[in-house]
């Protein structure tokens, strides 16, 4: 029997997930609430009554991952038409091209808002939606939550904010800094739209501040005309030892950047937390455009702030940067939110075995739930694999108790690895997580997978992929390679494309994609 599956949200994950539910045969659809895919990425103006946005992106939006490692695994970028680090208008034409390609759009049903979700006996889905005809309900065998965890903005309370005189707002609406010229600034927080949004008001503000509690790693897009991530290979996030990677990798950014200012500089190592990818912010520090405050904020006051270390300020406007809940509020809380947690007590923390999969409910997943020190779009779609997997019945998940178990040693390894803060309730390593989802699928790149490729007709390009795979860029079409949904093809013209740095795509790319069948092939 073809299961009848609904994906939530036709942004990245929702269409990474739609794409691998019908290459698995399944009769999937989409419900997008907005009229167009792209989700959070999809620039929108604020409503013009309320002030309201749908998306969090403001105008200026660079992506924090490169080009290389941020596209699908079986759709590469064409670095002839898409920048090294692209705009969120270039990832917006990439996510339509994907769409496009693999013939997801008539997948659809736009304008479509859900609503409720509940499970029924035997583990279906009755889902009760919105349209404009009305409200519907209907039933599906699985579920995929696929609508992000950047839509609800954590805005922070204060003792004082009724009296300020000035104006105060979340960064989920900022746009342009040009509504902020001349004017007195403060931005809470050091993250990336703190950094981002700092670093955009400076030439413009007046007088700019950045508050920040416990500093952060700032680090470049570039180190050496490389992509950041250049310096970061297979060979160093999964072989080296973690103390000589860490090591290596703040010695290489002093040498890069200098030392961190000691407003900014943290007291956790660089792979404690998720770094900030921007190299100019550190300069309009050093040119007097901003000045950073290491302290909370006390209080409002009718004219500005009084910050914790007794530094009183006078602004007109406070940005707060102070991030997102984890929130679905059609799926029942108890679905993804964890009551308690051995990491930190937050609101974020979720119960979530591998980050997917309720230990308490049946077929349901939810993808694109990970912070990590690097792209999100191969996690998405990894995690979708991994869960059309489980539908598929290529391998079996653990029982309840071995995955609340599983998720409780998680929250440990949190606590042991990473800052204590909302922010990293869903901290991954991006390599040894993404490893860990294909390995049942018999995916993952491992070193024994790319020797054995030695033993064929072709041992020099084999060697120049096991080369490319562990000491070069970690490329999306690594994931590619082996197992089910393979399309060695393309991921091997893709990766050794991307290792030798040619500017646009290979011709032996274009003949895999032309030749690709649509959803991948498995196999060895």
């Amino acid at each position: 029997m073809t299961l009848k599956v609904l994906v939530v949200g036709g942004g990245m994950s929702g269409l990474t997930t739609l794409k691998e539910c019908l290459a698995a045969g399944f009769k999937a659809t989409i419900f997008e609430a907005q009229d167009h895919i792209g989700g959070q990425w999809q620039y929108t103006d604020p409503d013009p009554v309320t002030g309201e946005v749908h998306s969090s992106i403001y105008q200026g939006t660079i992506f924090n991952s490169c080009r290389d490692t941020s596209s699908f695994s079986d759709f590469p970028m064409d670095p002839a038409r898409y920048s090294v680090y692209t705009t969120h208008k270039q990832y917006v034409r990439y996510l339509h091209e994907y769409a496009t390609f693999f013939d997801l759009l008539s997948h659809i049903r736009f304008g479509t808002k859900v609503m409720k979700c509940d499970q029924l006996e035997g583990g279906k889905w009755e889902v009760t939606y919105s349209e404009k005809e009305g409200i519907e309900t209907e039933t599906y065998d699985a579920l995929f939550a696929c609508t992000g965890h950047n839509a609800t903005p954590i805005v922070p309370q204060f003792e004082g904010m009724k009296e300020f005189k000035g104006q105060f707002i979340h960064s989920h609406v900022y746009r342009t800094p040009g509504a902020f010229e001349g004017k007195k600034a403060a931005v809470i927080g050091i993250g990336s739209s703190a950094v981002d949004i700092s670093t955009e008001l400076a030439p413009q503000a007046k007088e700019l501040h950045v508050i920040t509690r416990n500093g952060g790693w700032i680090i470049p897009r570039f180190i050496f005309g490389k992509p950041v991530e250049a310096w970061d290979s297979r060979f160093a996030a999964t072989v080296l030892p973690k103390s000589i990677s860490l090591w290596a990798q703040t010695k290489l950014l002093n040498l890069v950047m200098g030392k961190l200012p000691p407003e900014l500089k943290p007291k956790h190592g660089i792979l404690e937390a998720n770094p900030t990818v921007r190299g100019d912010f550190l300069e309009q520090i050093q040119v007097g455009r901003m000045t950073p405050h290491r302290a909370g904020v006390e209080k409002f006051t009718q004219n500005g702030l009084l910050l914790t270390n007794g530094t009183a300020l006078e602004v007109d406007v406070v940005i707060a940067c102070t991030g997102y809940l984890i929130e679905f509020p059609y799926l029942p809380e108890d679905s993804y939110r964890a009551k308690k947690s051995l990491f930190i007590d937050s609101p974020n923390s979720v119960n979530l075995y591998e980050l997917v999969v309720p230990p308490n409910y049946q077929n349901l997943f939810f993808i694109g739930i990970a912070e990590l020190p690097g792209p999100l779009p191969p996690i998405s779609e990894i995690q979708a694999r991994w869960a059309v997997g489980i539908l598929s019945k290529k391998f079996s998940l653990p029982t309840p108790s071995q995955m609340t178990a599983s998720i409780e040693q998680f929250q440990r390894n949190l606590a042991k690895h990473f800052v204590h803060s909302d922010r990293h309730t869903v901290s991954v390593d991006f390599l040894p997580y993404a490893d860990r989802l294909l390995c049942p699928l018999h995916a993952n790149p491992s070193f024994s997978r790319l020797v054995r490729k030695l033993f064929t007709s072709n041992p020099i390009r084999a060697f120049n992929v096991l080369w490319a795979v562990y000491m070069d860029i970690s490329s999306s079409g690594q994931f590619r390679l082996f197992g089910e949904g393979a399309e060695r093809d393309v991921a091997v013209a893709s990766i050794l494309r991307i290792a030798g740095g040619r500017g646009e795509l290979s011709a032996e790319e274009r003949k895999a994609l032309s030749g690709m069948r649509r959803g991948g092939e498995g196999g060895e």
